[in-house]
């Protein structure tokens, strides 16, 4: 028996812009619409899924389009549908694209089968869409044991969990394996990538169409890897039977659609359950590769042994991701991260995102998005001189080092002390000024790249621009200490004495670390901008 097919039923809810009216689509009504262009919104999307969501799309929509010569996708939903069919030619009965099947010995959605016998592996059992997430859940957490219970009537949130699950699982325990994407266990896989026009649909087809014009360099990069005698035969990895080890690298096309784990969805009471078996191994054996497996949305460390990001808290903020941006000595940028030729022709600005879940030992550690709205003379030069960007932003970073080491604390440190003679080392002092350097940090990573490519799309020299962020820092470290003298307690019997120290010495600081670039007129730059922003 065969029930819901993502080829024929309306799964999934959706409005398109700004239309509060919910439609529900098929699989291929979802690609149609993309690829027309609408700017389709998922009403049962959670936030932490949709990358995921997004790489699936494009993803099987490559699949399906990689042998075809059609300049654009389909906006027919039939012809995707034919296209999609086109995936399972061994299926007639089209069960890989079903949630249910109840023969086990041939593939459901996402849902791979097993040799006859095997059936019993698969014990545990999960009756909500949350127990399948990649959140982990608890009675203690707030992402509740139970939460989301699989409803006939909202499929799509079934769906969104189970591609979650199999495209971005880490390592969670013995039987357990994380995606092929991913460096080692406790990895994640973060999504890097350019978009143009915003919106579902428009950031879709930039997507597809850069892989699609990619082809002829991907079969190269494979081919480098693997050999020119590598036939990446599966594509979605749900058809063939998983009952121990491990599908060959070689045979895996790069951008497959993955399954991690050994599940199948049941019926049990007349309630949908998702039954779950452990496995030996990883489904694709790629442990030695480090996550370096051509995935186009996943950058590459550089080194001796190159590995894919492992992304921790604080990779997305400013420090960690210019470097991770502009770097190329240390970080190579996946296909979709990079303009095409395309895009460079066009020369029109674009906006770089980088999202991950943060995975941790036996759970999550946060989800994490950043965009960077990227003015076109920023994408040139990116292109042109990544070098000479790298550079300057690595100095903006030094600087704004110095103004928060050197500057900022020890003004805050003074005001607390309030005496001639500060006790520089005082444990509950630093204690103390600690919050008030948490939200300098923040005020420095909200401004940093607006800063650093106002600098680029205005051509101004290193020198100038390191002293309009110089002016930009010490408005906002005399920000701060006024705020923060208005809150802080101090020793001195006098706060204004205590407050003409602290401005004092913050004076002082400032000439001793930028002595050279305050005595050089900055250029001039959006006085109201960069006023708003030091008070932010």
């Amino acid at each position: 028996m065969l029930e819901h097919s993502l080829l024929d039923e309306q799964l999934f809810r959706v409005t398109v812009g700004d239309t509060p009216t919910v439609t529900r689509l098929s699989l291929p009504g979802v690609l149609a619409r993309l690829s027309a262009g609408q700017p389709l919104m998922f009403s049962a999307l959670r936030p932490h899924q949709q990358a995921l969501w997004h790489a699936f799309r494009v993803q099987l929509a490559y699949l399906a389009l990689e042998s075809h010569e059609e300049a654009l996708p389909p906006d027919d939903q039939d012809h995707w549908a034919d296209l999609l069919r086109s995936l399972t030619p061994d299926h007639p009965d089209d069960s890989p694209w079903h949630l249910i099947n109840t023969d086990w010995q041939t593939p459901a959605f996402l849902q791979p089968p097993c040799s006859p016998g095997r059936e019993v592996d698969f014990k545990r059992g999960a009756d909500a869409a949350q127990d399948i997430d990649l959140l982990v859940t608890a009675r203690h957490h707030d992402e509740k044991t139970g939460k989301l219970p699989l409803d006939e009537q909202a499929l799509d949130t079934l769906v969104y969990a189970l591609i979650g699950l199999q495209g971005g699982s880490s390592f969670l325990g013995a039987g357990n394996y994380g995606s092929m994407r991913m460096n080692g266990g406790f990895s994640s896989r973060p999504q890097f990538r350019l978009a143009g026009p915003r919106g579902s649909g428009a950031e879709f087809l930039r997507d597809l169409t850069v892989l699609l014009d990619d082809r002829e360099g991907l079969a190269e990069r494979f081919s480098d890897v693997h050999g020119h005698d590598a036939a990446p035969e599966h594509r979605l990895l749900w058809l063939p039977v998983w009952d121990d080890g491990s599908l060959d690298l070689a045979s895996v096309h790069p951008y497959a659609l993955e399954v991690c784990r050994r599940v199948r969805l049941v019926r049990h009471n007349d309630q949908l359950q998702l039954r779950r078996a452990s496995s030996k191994a990883m489904r694709v054996a790629a442990k030695e590769q480090r996550g370096v497996v051509l995935d186009p949305w996943v950058p590459i460390l550089r080194g001796d042994e190159p590995k894919a990001l492992t992304a921790q808290a604080n990779s997305l903020g400013y420090r960690k991701l210019q470097e991770l941006v502009f770097d190329r000595d240390k970080v190579e940028l996946p296909v979709l991260a990079r303009a095409s030729e395309r895009e460079r022709e066009s020369n029109q600005p674009a906006t770089f995102i980088a999202q991950v879940l943060v995975s941790g030992d036996g759970g999550t550690d946060g989800w994490l998005s950043r965009e960077l709205p990227m003015p076109a003379p920023v994408l040139a030069q990116w292109q042109s001189a990544p070098a000479a960007l790298a550079q300057r932003s690595q100095l903006f970073v030094t600087l704004a080092g110095q103004a928060a080491g050197k500057v900022l604390r020890s003004a805050l440190l003074q005001f607390v002390d309030g005496s001639d003679d500060v006790d520089w080392k005082n444990r509950d002092f630093s204690r103390a000024v600690e919050p008030w350097m948490t939200q300098f940090e923040a005020a420095i990573d909200e401004a940093f790249f607006d800063q650093l490519f106002h600098t680029i799309e205005a051509g101004h020299t290193d020198i100038a621009a390191q002293g309009l962020w110089v002016a930009w820092l010490s408005r906002t470290c005399q920000a701060h200490l006024d705020a923060a003298a208005q809150a802080l307690p101090t020793r001195n019997g006098s706060r204004h004495m205590a407050l003409g120290r602290a401005q004092r010495l913050l004076q002082l600081s400032l000439r001793k670390q930028f002595g050279s670039f305050m005595a050089v007129p900055a250029p001039a730059g959006n006085p109201q901008q960069t006023e708003d922003a030091a008070h932010g």
